[in-house]
């Protein structure tokens, strides 16, 4: 049996909760810092995720066995090898092997140096370099910070003046901090984007599968990106091939990192555009996306803590493959108005019935819930295919009264996403 503390406070964090409270390996479970619905679940502590130390000591006062990372922010902080210092087991990959996410210029490298497909690119750190190159390039044309900006550093310039404002926010004005120190200036990929999971113990590569995520704003995938206004899995539009060809690129990725001296433990996420060129690489994510991780995990029918575990060991071996449901489930996103630009907290949540309701940017206060983010709730639907899963989800909303909720109509219908 297993002491196990979850890292993190969002929808994701919820799901990877409601998951392992499951299991029977487990005995006491923690979350750092959790939020009200997590907290029906595990003992929330509250503190600072980006403090290793802190959470160090929180394991040795718990007696925590395993830790488990949500957000990418503390992976790219070092919290995995501080852990590993510490011998205790945790669940993510190390500083190093993190920068497949927390740097799209090490993304970039490896790709190149291993014939992994993905748009062409060049990286700039001078302002008036980055806008003389895009002289040159046709347009629309992508423009990325290279750190960590919480989903918020790319942007899909549709001519050169776009595009200079997006290279002076980054560079000169500082839009976000030191995540733009560098950039990156990428070819524009048509065709349609898929997600692809898979865990690693740094040799054993098991698949996780595909999901779809909706990252604009309003329906018909209109205005800005977000964080993601919901998700879908399993999706139907991956025939066998491209699926075998995804799955090399996978393998292609963890047997790179362990020739770089960076062996990869953990989750990863693959971004890809199916092309008429075939399926390339837009970017890595180092955890669980979110909120695919919300439709994912219900369907993995394996003890989550055997497995996760497993992966920490070096174990994944055991496994040839995991057990998942052939089910649809889908996430609906509520969020507060104003997202993502502005987004307006502090309004009351009345939720009648927890079942199927996930906690991504809540606070209670007297008993009461409030909104406290940009993305709030996360509705989950379950059915024998994904009109069912949609449907069931749709009429579960009616659960929650929230006079500012909004949400997208239409996760889960479109077809050409």
């Amino acid at each position: 049996m297993m002491n196990v503390l979850v890292i993190g406070s969002g929808g994701r964090e919820h799901a990877i909760c409601e998951s392992i409270y499951k299991s029977k390996h487990l005995d006491r479970l923690f979350c750092l810092p959790g939020n009200p619905g997590i907290a029906e679940l595990a003992e929330c502590i509250s503190g600072n995720i980006m403090d290793n130390e802190f959470i160090v000591s929180i394991c040795k006062e718990k007696s925590i066995d395993f830790v488990i990372v949500g957000p990418e922010a503390p992976l790219a902080n070092g919290l995995i090898n501080r852990l590993n210092d510490a011998q205790i087991h945790a669940f993510g990959p190390t500083q190093s092997a993190a920068e497949l996410e927390s740097s799209k210029i090490f993304m970039k490298y490896l790709c190149k140096q291993y014939s992994i497909p993905t748009a062409k690119s060049s990286d700039f750190i001078n302002a008036d370099d980055a806008k003389s190159y895009i002289e040159s390039q046709t347009m629309p044309i992508v423009v990325k910070a290279n750190g960590l900006a919480a989903g918020k550093g790319v942007f899909i310039a549709h001519n050169k003046s776009e595009a200079f404002n997006a290279i002076d926010d980054m560079l000169i004005h500082k839009k976000f901090g030191s995540a733009g120190d560098s950039i990156i200036i990428e070819e524009f990929l048509e065709g349609r984007e898929a997600s692809f999971f898979v865990l690693s113990d740094g040799d054993t590569v098991i698949s996780l599968g595909f999901a779809q995520d909706y990252k604009p704003i309003f329906d018909g995938n209109k205005g800005p990106n977000t964080g993601g206004m919901g998700s879908y899995s399993p999706v139907n539009f991956i025939d066998v091939d491209i699926e075998l060809k995804i799955k090399n690129i996978a393998l292609q990725t963890i047997n790179a990192m362990k020739e770089e001296g960076r062996p990869y433990k953990g989750v990863l996420y693959l971004g890809l555009m199916l092309t008429d060129a075939g399926a390339k690489l837009l970017e890595y994510n180092v955890r669980f996306g979110d909120p695919e991780c919300q439709v994912i995990f219900p369907r993995i029918k394996n003890d989550i803590l055997d497995v996760l575990l497993s992966v920490s060991k070096g174990e994944l071996n055991k496994f040839s493959n995991l057990e998942l449901d052939n089910r649809s489930v889908i996430c609906i996103v509520l969020a507060s108005p104003g997202y993502p630009a502005n987004p307006q907290i502090g309004s009351e949540i009345i939720i009648k019935n927890n079942k199927n309701i996930l906690h991504a940017g809540t606070e209670k206060k007297n008993g009461k819930i409030y909104s406290k983010g940009g993305r709030v709730l996360n509705i989950i639907g379950i059915g024998k295919n994904l009109s069912e899963a949609r449907s069931n989800a749709y009429d579960s909303i009616n659960e929650v009264e929230w006079k500012d909720m909004y949400y997208r109509n239409d996760i889960g219908l479109i077809e050409n996403e």
